[in-house]
């Protein structure tokens, strides 16, 4: 036992850039506690098989630790390096470390122990899925799929019922690629769950099971809540198949016109993605609609429908949209930046991502509007777009030979901004294009 009133002259950034093990495993018992917190988390990063017994022994919860809080993130960041080590002999250690009293370092031993598909980890991890915490029991969910994805989904399908709606969210996401037609009932139902995110996750997976989900979800288009049948229709546009034309097609006008009209909306918006011109008809049509937000998606479906041939798909988990195939894509490497692209001509586009809770889309777009003007960019315009259901923003700005074009929105605590640049007559030709992409883009 240490006492935490010395100092210490060890630097473990120091230590951290010259990759040095075993003065980082020194430091491990230095008598600064906060030096064996800081040199635990830069072997989490170095993950060094050689510092593996000396993690072992950090990990370790005494009770008199109990009286130094720092220490729980020495033990935590211990759980952490020695799963990302992923040497065997740590495994009877993180399960022991499953019964330590912080909840941090119960969740990095589960998170470690995910690592370890074997029946002993999968029971010990099974006694979380009930744990009072809801992080321990989303990440429970989380290692149970990991571990063995047949036996997992009876918990992640457990667990789409949860009273936190962290849990329900971490399930139906878990379940995505996993789950088979089995699991479509129960999936389904949560395209009704109060959450938006649980819904979202939930659609996600129901999409993934791909041709076998077209009945049960045409069925479900009569459901009694607007909501659930917004979210079956944007289930079957994903889809994409063919055979949902005609039920939706019958939502937009008629005797089964839906009363909703977000629904409608999302009707149109589906009708776009399957790309049939058997519903050009019908969301001509649609594009009279009395309500502007059906207008929009009736207008946007068409655009769809007609660049349909040169359509790919763009989904990273995180981001989702259509593009067309002859723009070169690449996700990138910068902490901000998520996506990049570039096509003839020099055109070029990319996305971006800022975690700024306390800024609003308006201010944002304020900030960047006046960075255009710093650099001289003149016929300068910034209007009201809605981007993925969010209030955003379209900025365009003109020098002599270039265009450029920024979209701002705000999804939760992250602003999302998109510059498309290029000659001023290319992007113009390219619009139907950047409309396509705007209209699908989902964060």
């Amino acid at each position: 036992m240490g006492d935490n009133s010395l100092g210490s002259s060890i630097n473990t950034e120091v230590l951290l850039r010259r990759g040095d093990v075993y003065g980082l495993m020194e430091a491990l018992e230095d008598d600064d506690f906060t030096v064996r917190r800081d040199a635990a988390e830069a072997l989490e990063t170095l993950a060094d098989e050689r510092a593996l017994e000396a993690l072992i022994r950090s990990l370790r919860y005494e009770e008199w630790q109990e009286e130094y809080p720092v220490l729980t993130g020495v033990r935590a960041a211990s759980a952490r390096a020695l799963g990302r080590i992923g040497n065997p002999k740590a495994v009877d250690h993180l399960i022991m470390a499953l019964d330590d009293t912080d909840i941090d370092v119960k969740i990095a031993a589960i998170r470690s122990l995910s690592g370890f598909p074997e029946e002993r980890v999968f029971e010990a991890i099974r006694r979380f899925i009930d744990h009072p915490d809801e992080n321990v029991r989303k990440n429970a969910v989380w290692a149970l799929i990991k571990l063995n994805p047949e036996r997992g989904l009876r918990y992640a399908s457990m667990a789409l019922y949860d009273e936190s709606w962290v849990v329900r969210k971490t399930a139906a996401r878990s379940m995505i690629g996993v789950a088979d037609e089995g699991y479509l009932d129960i999936l389904i139902d949560k395209l009704g769950d109060p959450d938006s995110d649980v819904r979202r996750q939930a659609l996600l997976a129901v999409v993934n099971i791909g041709e076998a989900a077209v009945k049960p979800l045409i069925q479900k288009l009569e459901d009694p809540s607007w909501q659930t049948r917004a979210m079956v229709a944007e289930a079957l546009g994903e889809i994409g198949s063919k055979k949902d034309v005609k039920p939706l097609k019958g939502m937009l006008s008629g005797r089964k016109r839906d009363e909703n009209r977000y629904v409608r909306g999302k009707v149109a918006e589906a009708l776009g993605l399957i790309g049939d011109p058997e519903a050009v008809e019908a969301l001509q049509r649609a594009a009279k609609d009395p309500y502007p937000f059906v207008r929009r998606k009736a207008r946007a479906a068409l655009d769809i429908i007609d660049a349909k041939p040169d359509l790919e798909v763009f989904d990273n988990g995180e981001l989702r949209f259509r593009y067309p195939r002859f723009w070169d894509l690449s996700e990138a490497s910068e902490d901000e930046r998520l996506v990049e692209g570039s096509w003839d001509d020099n055109l070029e586009f990319v996305i971006k991502r800022k975690e700024v809770p306390e800024i609003t889309a308006e201010e944002f777009s304020e900030v960047l509007f006046d960075v255009l003007v710093r650099k001289g960019f003149f016929n300068l315009s910034r209007d009201i777009i809605r981007i993925d259901n969010e209030h955003g923003y379209i900025m365009t700005g003109e020098t002599k030979e270039k265009r450029v074009i920024v979209f701002v929105f705000k999804k939760k605590m992250n602003i999302y901004y998109i510059y498309f640049r290029g000659p001023l007559e290319r992007i113009r030709d390219s619009y139907r294009y950047i409309r396509v992409f705007i209209n699908t883009l989902h964060a």
